[in-house]
């Protein structure tokens, strides 16, 4: 029996999450229910035809997403349990941004879980989140002080924010998630990591210092 490792878990789960196109495909589906697959395309036009095809593979691969086989060839791509239970995930996800205007004040809902998705994939935030005070400063905390999720003491111990204490609530649903669903992190992590989603390294760029910050505009979906 493997023991549970729930910070490697959650990070692995938003790794996963976080690759190009899944949180647009699965609030899609989630929202409207389940699309005929030759029509995919016509449910999402703002995705190329062929990065379509290879978001839905891969996320029937990590077992997100299933085809429902019938004989008049509209099988539909629906989602799996892991796939429904997402919908807590996103929700807590993007409330939490929602409500601390990351990445920033006017964005929609895509933007805001992929952004926070982004930043919880990076395991020395997830430990600060943990256990704020059992990391002296450094500079693996500097993702999760340019987000605001923490700050310093007088101590020399790091401490969560208002923010982070409430992002620490979300990621407590994202790591039930992988806990309910371990067989989908197992296999996201035996397989290569992917590209992150559509321009997400600017979109997070609030969270690293100004150095690292892009002027590309942030992409925008429907919600």
């Amino acid at each position: 029996m493997s023991t549970p490792r729930p910070t490697a878990d959650a990070v692995s789960a938003a790794a996963m999450l976080s690759l190009r196109w899944t949180t647009r495909i699965i609030s899609e589906i989630d929202d409207n229910g389940p699309i005929p697959h030759r029509t995919a395309q016509a449910t999402f036009p703002d995705i190329p035809a062929d990065s379509l095809q290879h978001g839905l593979r891969t996320l029937r691969q990590r077992g997100l997403l299933q085809v429902r086989e019938r004989r008049d060839d509209d099988s539909p791509v629906e989602l799996t349990q892991a796939g429904q239970d997402l919908g807590d995930v996103y929700e807590a996800l993007s409330r939490w941004a929602r409500r601390h205007h990351y990445p920033t004040e006017q964005t929609d809902f895509v933007t805001r879980v992929e952004a926070t998705l982004y930043l919880l994939r990076d395991r020395h935030t997830v430990s600060l989140l943990e256990a704020p005070s059992a990391m002296p400063y450094g500079y693996r905390a500097r993702r999760a002080l340019h987000a605001g999720l923490i700050g310093t003491g007088s101590n020399g111990w790091y401490t969560l924010t208002e923010a982070g204490g409430e992002l620490g609530q979300a990621l407590a649903v994202l790591t039930n998630w992988a806990a309910a669903h371990p067989q989908v992190v197992m296999e996201a992590t035996s397989r290569r990591p992917g590209r992150p989603t559509t321009a997400l390294h600017h979109v997070a760029g609030p969270a690293l210092p100004p150095a690292h910050a892009s002027s590309t505009p942030v992409p925008r979906f429907p919600r």
